[in-house]
């Protein structure tokens, strides 16, 4: 049994690009999780479209997250999580001696989106007959928005939606080695496009108390456009498209990207690289250092995020 408990909490502590992820397993009836999430993220370039794009001042987020998971019954666990952010004073354009700047943008604060929601184990390995049977879970869920500024959306997209997501995790039983995985579908309210996301990890147990874990987590747009202002894309970039104010003071193709296309509707796709070592004592408790790296991408940051997760069992 205690073997299974730290299989069980390496799963909820692997690295996440959402702080408050899920796994395929899952607490046991009347057992409450307790797992806050710390995270602080930097970036310096970014992926715009196809294109790289590199920055002269480096982006901080910095953001701490609450997950509860209970179990309901062995089978059924009902989750909730939430958080708050900080995105750090920054300048992105500023060259030739201060010449050519953009605004310097000031520390913003926020609630991070809230999600909610019930997941169901179909399948249990441990207590399957068949030793290669995975563990198969199945999520559905609520995102409450939070109160940050989208303006810049580095704390989130600023829309309420739902998820629908499919876990499955194995522990292969030799040498401590394990797999764990998910494949999820996430609608918001428009013009946020709907997003497919998706992990993969393998776990390396040593001497039961010490665990490596390494992945790739991604997210893969549905929709949604690739510059705001279309006079940013190819090959209109290249020319000087300018549209003259109709009435004084008022240009209506601006006033139309501002209002028509605004930042989060646009198609976001990333691909991460992560890495975790996590310890587990005496008393069950799960603790994890965590690192991943954004090695491609489409409208998205070029992140490199260090986090520090703890998960805490309570029999109720």
């Amino acid at each position: 049994m205690k073997q299974i408990k730290l299989i069980l909490y390496i799963a909820l502590l692997t690295i996440s690009s959402a702080v408050s992820a899920q796994q395929a397993w899952s607490p046991y009836e009347r057992q409450l999780w307790v797992r806050p999430v710390f995270v602080h993220s930097e970036y310096n370039s970014a992926y715009l479209a196809n294109n790289h794009s590199s920055y002269d001042d480096n982006v901080r987020i910095t953001a701490g997250s609450l997950v509860l998971e209970y179990g309901i019954t062995d089978r059924l666990t009902f989750d909730l999580s939430s958080g708050f952010g900080k995105l750090g004073r920054h300048r992105i354009l500023d060259r030739y001696y201060g010449l050519q700047q953009t605004p310097e943008s000031p520390d913003k604060y926020g609630v991070l989106d809230t999600r909610v929601g019930l997941r169901y184990k179909i399948i249990d390995e441990f207590d399957s007959k068949y030793a290669w049977m995975p563990t198969i879970s199945l999520r559905a869920g609520g995102i409450k928005k939070g109160d940050y500024d989208r303006n810049p959306q580095s704390l989130g997209d600023g829309a309420n939606g739902g998820e629908v997501n499919l876990y499955f995790a194995k522990d292969f039983n030799f040498y401590g080695l394990g797999t764990l995985g998910e494949l999820s579908y996430r609608r918001r309210e428009k013009p946020v496009p709907d997003d497919i996301l998706y992990y993969g990890a393998f776990y390396k147990k040593i001497f039961e108390v010490v665990f490596l874990t390494i992945g790739g987590r991604g997210q893969i747009g549905q929709g949604g456009y690739a510059f705001a202002d279309p006079r940013q894309e190819p090959p209109n970039n290249y020319l000087n498209l300018k549209t003259a104010d109709l009435i004084p003071g008022v240009n209506l193709y601006d006033y139309w990207v501002a209002n028509e296309r605004p930042a989060w509707g646009r198609r976001e796709n990333f691909h991460n690289l992560e890495i975790g070592l996590g310890f587990t004592d005496n008393y069950g408790n799960f603790y994890n250092l965590f690192y991943s790296d954004t090695y491609s991408g489409y409208n998205t940051a070029k992140l490199k995020t260090v986090g520090f997760a703890v998960n805490l069992p309570f029999n109720l």
